[in-house]
């Protein structure tokens, strides 16, 4: 795969990315790395994130026989997959990274927060 391809996928996920979450919510995510990469022969954008539900690597791959995205958690050395999701739309790609990475769309905005700063403690020890 092209590297150039590869930075522009990357690029684009990261945008629709943007488009969909505020700068805070993708901020309460923790990432501390941002990586282009092919995983499953995709072009993929890796995050590495530390937020309250999950963390470990976020990576979203363009599956792009279907115009959709992959979106698969792995643990922090990579070696488990926890999660997959697909079939995720560009439209919706910053919400259901935040439900998997960071807050459940059923939590109240107070449990949230007490899950929250909980979290926050925990990484400060």
């Amino acid at each position: 795969m092209e590297q150039e391809f590869l930075m522009r996928v990357a690029n684009e996920i990261n945008r629709q990315i943007r488009c969909g979450v505020t700068m805070s919510v993708q901020m309460s995510w923790g990432v501390s790395k941002r990586i282009a990469t092919i995983y499953e022969n995709r072009a993929t954008l890796a995050l590495r994130v530390s937020g309250v539900l999950h963390k470990g690597w976020v990576y979203i791959s363009l599956d792009e026989g279907r115009d959709c995205y992959v979106i698969t958690l792995l643990s922090p050395d990579k070696k488990k997959v926890v999660s997959v999701r697909d079939e995720v739309y560009c439209e919706e790609l910053g919400s259901v990274i935040d439900n998997l990475v960071e807050r459940k769309e059923e939590w109240t905005d107070e449990e949230y927060e007490k899950l929250a700063m909980a979290d926050s403690d925990q990484k400060m020890k």
